[in-house]
């Protein structure tokens, strides 16, 4: 019931490359900006820069406090890499989220308020001075909004469990064309009619409060004062990241993230490809030609050995719960290729976490429309 209630969460809003309004086109490769990347408390940019001699795009945002999330690729592959990270004085760490990889990778280094971001990175037993830049000229402009709030189980007790809930949005800049603007404000949050992205975000954390104050009346005191209260500290966590950006294909990411009490929370990531200039959500079913999904799945099960280390002669369903993967609506474009992805349980067990398996175009042409 939980896993029903996230994937209908993240799904709230729910809405690959086309070509369409060149005046739209024209404004987005004019339009370069820098974001004082030091000074700005939350935020959403481009960067773009070297590493190893490879170029990179980074799409990185300030989503909460100290709190940097977001993604990058190589600009030969176009595989979207997760990055996380946190902030400490002048300095910043970037780590990828490289799944079964034991070396952690990431970018240490300073932000700039004249959009730059410069440091070594480190992984793979070596590292490689890096120099990014704010590049915004084909990508899309968006704001971020970002709050939290607490309350307590039992407002009386010195030391009650807490009901803690933040949430960070994407919102189109307020340069945005209106029309465009509203498609946006409808994708992210499935309602055209708000214009307000703080009551946007306000909503789900007062939705969270209320929720847990109405669970706090079935609370035993007797139990916290005995210390049997740990699965009274109910959490609920939700943002949103940019996974690529180069007009006119814009890929956000929702998450949500929720502990209501029980052995573990529940968290996953649904994903939207939006063609900006058709002011449209991409799906499988128009981007690929009929009886695509007998094409797909040996290709994502090919993924799924290669990314896990799984032999060929070895059955997907030791490592999962299904045969074979089949591709889904959970749907990611690049300027290199696909990716589908599965929450937790959707193909393998909790501790396999979202699994996110890519494939690029070169595999993919008998079947591209």
């Amino acid at each position: 019931m939980k896993r029903a209630l996230l994937l209908l969460l993240l799904a709230g809003g729910l809405l690959p490359a086309c070509h369409n309004g060149n005046q739209e086109k024209a404004q987005h490769d004019t339009a370069s900006a820098v974001v004082p990347l030091l000074s700005t408390p939350y935020y959403y940019t481009q960067l773009k820069g070297a590493v190893d001699g490879r170029q990179i795009t980074m799409e990185l945002l300030k989503t909460a406090p100290n709190l940097f999330r977001g993604y990058y690729y190589y600009d030969s592959t176009g595989l979207p890499i997760s990055i996380w990270g946190s902030q400490d004085a002048d300095q910043v760490k970037i780590y990828e989220d490289n799944g079964s990889r034991e070396e952690e990778r990431f970018f240490g280094g300073s932000l700039g308020d004249d959009g730059t971001f410069k440091g070594v990175w480190h992984g793979d037993s070596t590292s490689y001075h890096f120099e990014l830049h704010t590049d915004l000229r084909k990508a899309q402009r968006l704001q971020v909004y970002y709050d939290a709030d607490s309350v307590k189980l039992l407002p009386s007790f010195p030391n009650s469990p807490l009901g803690i809930a933040s949430n960070s949005i994407l919102w189109p800049d307020s340069a945005t064309d209106s029309t465009l603007a509203a498609f946006l404000r409808k994708a992210i949050a499935g309602d055209i009619k708000l214009n307000d992205p703080r009551q946007f975000v306000k909503r789900a954390i007062d939705s969270f409060v209320t929720s847990y104050r109405i669970a706090a009346k079935d609370a035993d005191s007797s139990d916290i004062a005995d210390g049997e209260s740990a699965s009274w500290n109910w959490t609920t966590e939700s943002d949103m990241k940019v996974v690529y950006n180069s007009w006119p294909l814009l890929v956000i990411e929702k998450y949500a993230y929720d502990f209501t009490g029980g052995a573990h929370g529940n968290s996953g990531a649904f994903y939207q490809t939006l063609d900006l200039a058709k002011r449209k959500v991409v799906t499988p079913d128009e981007y690929f030609k009929p009886g695509y999904k007998e094409v797909l799945s040996p290709l994502l099960d090919k993924a799924f050995r290669k990314k896990f280390h799984i032999d060929e002669d070895e059955s997907l369903d030791q490592n999962l719960l299904v045969k074979t993967i089949v591709p889904n609506n959970n749907f990611i474009v690049t300027g290199k290729g696909v990716a589908f992805s599965y929450v937790p349980y959707e193909i393998g067990p909790y501790a396999l976490g979202q699994v996110t398996l890519f494939i690029p175009f070169t595999e993919l042409k008998s079947i591209l429309k």
